[in-house]
């Protein structure tokens, strides 16, 4: 039987059906047909400790997810509190548009996509910029 799971924890209820479908659309358009997935609003101390602790790297960042099991295409993914709405005014989204947006960056971070490097972040901010359009242009 194919599980197919997302869980919501820490965001406002309004946004959880936008967060979902996005998720589910990403999923779906790339083929992934099982799935567990948890993404967890966290503060930006907290984010910013477990970058230092899991990527030795001291700093706050949107997004940082984990892939628990490749083949069950399980994760977890943890959002900054505050990130998204300083990101949405400074790129001219409405907080909702920048949740999904990250939503779609940490999901392809699940898949193994990074953007550690020039050509690895071009190749995966063209693809979350592509599912972004398609669900709100």
């Amino acid at each position: 039987m194919k599980q197919k799971e997302l869980i919501f924890t820490g965001f406002d209820k309004k946004l959880v059906p936008l967060m979902k479908k996005t998720a589910e659309f990403v999923l779906k358009s790339e083929k992934i047909q099982s799935y567990n997935i948890s993404f967890t609003m966290i503060s930006d101390s907290d984010i910013k400790k477990m970058n230092r602790k899991y990527r030795k790297v001291n700093r706050i960042t949107d997004v940082i997810s984990f892939l628990v099991d490749k083949d069950l295409f399980m994760g977890d993914i943890y959002i900054s509190d505050l990130r998204p709405k300083k990101n949405a005014k400074k790129f001219g989204f409405s907080y909702e548009q920048e949740i999904c947006y990250l939503v779609i960056h940490s999901i392809l971070h699940l898949e193994g996509y990074t953007d550690y490097t020039p050509e690895n972040k071009k190749k995966m901010f063209a693809k979350q910029d592509k599912f972004f359009k398609c669900l709100f242009s």
